[in-house]
């Protein structure tokens, strides 16, 4: 009798592993068709300038919208991101190198459509924010990077664990070119100024708010609907982007260090546009 049991235990627990190992072979089949996928995107020229204003000017933009420190490691040489092996382990790229391996028409559509020379989509970067990113504004960033010495640091990485493939396959996690297409933009401007703090919150804000600037959930943090500025004045607005001291003086985990090293950066004009738009969110989305 025990013998007997044994046996169907040992054959259901069998069964149970196989069963495993066909449902990771599907998923990592689905998955690898999801980060093989191509995609066509037009390929548009963007002006480079190279006086000397435009290159500081472009590393400002630069730091403000994240190449740096909290990305692509301090001076562009590039970091892990990432590295939970369940997960994923994920490399932002090196782009000293990258400035010098791509065009500068190749470099615009990976960093405003998330796509690569291939047709193939970038996982985590940002594009659902950059490819609002003007011609001008994009141009003073790449002629910045341009700019740089070329230093040693890691080349890009994507590696999917098996939650990361399952999360890929179930649509919890989406290439950048698929963020795009299903990108819902903020609430439309009404002034001139703060059609400029729509722009400033799309590309600057919308990394970790969300496109539609409501919030957003990822494994490293939970960010709120930016309807928490109406809670602000402006010169409160302006410490905490100064900073990165919040309301009641406290220090926010993710956004204080990021206020301080990126968003400190933003101009008096930047912030008051990006305050101005913010704080009249609710009302311009119909609240």
């Amino acid at each position: 009798m025990m013998n007997r049991l044994l046996r169907w235990s040992g054959l259901a627990l069998g069964t149970v592993v196989a069963l495993a190992i066909i449902a990771f072979g599907v998923v990592y089949m689905l998955s690898e068709r999801i980060l093989g996928r191509t995609y066509e995107v037009p390929i548009v020229a963007v002006s480079i300038p190279t006086d000397p204003a435009a290159i500081l000017e472009g590393r400002r933009l630069a730091t403000v919208h994240g190449c740096f420190a909290d990305c692509h490691g301090k001076q562009g040489e590039g970091r892990v991101m990432f590295d939970r092996p369940m997960i994923a382990r994920i490399v932002a790229p090196n782009l000293t190198t990258a400035v010098r391996r791509y065009t500068d028409a190749q470099l615009a559509t990976i960093i405003r459509q998330g796509v690569r020379p291939g047709g193939r989509s970038v996982l985590v970067m940002p594009s659902e924010a950059f490819v609002a990113l003007t011609d001008a504004d994009l141009g003073k960033i790449l002629a910045y990077l341009k700019s740089l010495p070329q230093m040693a640091g890691p080349g890009p990485l994507v590696s999917p664990g098996p939650l990361g493939r399952i999360g890929l396959v179930a649509g919890k996690f989406k290439m950048a070119a698929q963020l795009i297409a299903k990108a819902i933009p903020p609430p439309e401007a009404t002034t001139e100024e703060a059609a400029f703090g729509r722009y400033l919150a799309r590309t600057t804000c919308a990394p970790c708010h969300a496109s539609d600037l409501r919030g957003a959930s990822n494994p490293d943090f939970t960010s709120p609907s930016l309807q928490v500025v109406t809670a602000y004045s402006q010169d409160a607005f302006t410490q905490l982007l100064r900073t990165g001291v919040a309301l009641g003086g406290r220090n926010l985990r993710t956004m204080s260090p990021y206020a301080r090293t990126n968003l400190s950066h933003l101009t008096d004009a930047e912030i008051a546009a990006l305050y101005g738009y913010l704080h009249a969110l609710p009302d311009a989305a119909g609240h």
